[in-house]
């Protein structure tokens, strides 16, 4: 569900985060261009730990 206010969930106008919103991509909406991530959402988590993971694998075994 989306909120009725639009500013809902944006913390400093850069980081989003909204367990109510279900979208992980978010565009932003004052900069005109860019996007960010929904960090109410599990499933950004869970994509930034796997990240995390592969970036240390990467590290140690280079």
């Amino acid at each position: 569900m989306k909120s009725s206010n639009k500013d809902d969930g944006w913390l400093t106008g850069r980081l989003y985060f909204n367990r109510e919103d279900k979208r992980v991509i978010i565009k932003r909406p004052r900069s005109g261009f860019g996007y960010t991530m929904n960090l109410g959402n599990k499933w950004t988590w869970i994509f930034n730990i796997i990240v995390v993971i592969i970036t240390v694998i990467l590290v140690s075994v280079l």
